[in-house]
């Protein structure tokens, strides 16, 4: 109870005083999301946000669970409902994806995205399984202004599925957008078949603040009902990316779909992205359980991974800050008992079954004149 007098005092004091967020559920602890930012400072944040589609059907694309209920009698959907499995088939069949859910699920979506940064959500923005850039350009026109994103990138990837990555920002482009395919190689045709499909890794160039170029690259690699292989050669082609380029400001973000278990039985995280980035909850975000939880079980499958080069005695303009390092969490509708992430129901309550995670950098010249 005192301590609960005390987190409630201390809230008053920091709201009244210093317009700051006071004790959150984060257990009492500061959130760095949720800080002011700094004028020399450059956020980001990268969230799954779960089966963003639009409600219409595209062509080549198996898309048809995230259809209205009165397109779901055409003889194309049918057969392919009729294929699926267990709750996939149910879903297929009963799912009424219309205007009115979008317009919930949109919402949802944006205030998760728009909690942090005073309202005005991350100055770059990377997300993970939007169908295409119908279903973007709503989100970010209708329910983004706030944000102000002035760049916009989703290039269609061979995923048959139709979910892609996807890049918001307050930044300009720096270049021309590219869209890496990954080259994976089959054990056997099957698995080459399917690995064909997989996403590839978005490459977007930004300008920052003081002029200079920094690398977005978004990624969303095989899930855990793939062989381990596929996101080994996932994890091998990003850390040749970053390998490549040392010189570059980058940061690798997105869905890598590696649990805790997987990286501790093949270190994907902790060695291999390790030897070329800054992995977000290896180097900060000591207090964060993770950014999805199955089972019981909790795991970084969302993360942020920055080039060596933006570290404190780094070669490059801005540095990461690890303090800021943060999975957001903050928006009750997508809590589930408190504590894990709620995902999106008919009923409009929810958003995904991730958390986003988020950190900033900061310019090193306004380090250094603050020093002095």
């Amino acid at each position: 109870m005192k301590n609960l007098l005390l987190c409630f005092t201390l809230s008053i004091l920091a709201i009244s005083l210093f317009n700051l967020p006071g004790c959150t559920s984060t257990g009492g602890k500061s959130s760095p999301a949720l800080m002011p930012k700094k004028a020399e400072e450059v956020s980001v944040m990268s969230f799954n946000v779960e089966n963003l589609f639009d409600d219409q059907h595209d062509d080549k694309r198996e898309d048809f669970t995230y259809l209205p209920l009165s397109e779901k009698k055409k003889p194309e959907v049918q057969k392919f409902c009729a294929n699926q499995k267990g709750y996939y088939k149910r879903d297929c069949f009963e799912t009424d994806w219309n205007q009115q859910i979008i317009e919930k699920k949109l919402k949802n979506v944006s205030e998760v995205i728009l909690s942090v940064d005073d309202k005005k959500g991350a100055d770059i923005l990377f997300l993970v399984e939007v169908e295409n850039d119908r279903i973007l350009t709503q989100l970010n026109q209708n329910y983004l202004k706030n944000a102000q994103y002035q760049t916009q990138v989703l290039i269609e990837g061979p995923d048959e599925r139709g979910i892609d990555v996807a890049l918001l920002s307050r930044l300009p482009l720096a270049g021309k957008p590219f869209l890496h395919k990954i080259p994976y190689v089959g054990k056997n045709e099957n698995d080459q078949k399917w690995m064909s499909r997989s996403r590839g890794i978005l490459e977007v160039p930004l300008e920052l603040p003081n002029g200079s170029k920094l690398t977005a690259l978004v990624a969303h690699f095989p899930s855990q009902r793939n062989p381990r292989y596929w996101r080994a050669q996932s994890i091998a082609f990003a850390q040749k990316l970053m390998q490549d380029r040392p010189y570059e400001m980058m940061i690798l973000g997105g869905d890598l779909n590696i649990t805790d278990d997987e990286d501790s039985e093949t270190s994907f995280f902790s060695q291999d992205m390790s030897r070329v980035g800054l992995v977000s909850h290896l180097v900060g975000c000591q207090h964060c359980d993770g950014t999805h939880h199955y089972r019981n079980d909790w795991s970084f499958l969302d993360v942020l991974i920055f080039s060596k080069n933006l570290e404190e005695k780094g070669s490059a303009s801005y540095q990461l800050r690890p303090e800021t390092i943060d999975v957001v969490k903050y928006t009750p509708n997508h809590l589930f008992k408190g504590n894990t992430p709620k995902r999106f129901t008919d009923s409009g309550e929810g958003v995904s079954d991730h958390f986003p995670i988020y950190a900033r950098l900061r310019l090193k010249e306004a380090v250094v004149e603050k020093s002095k």
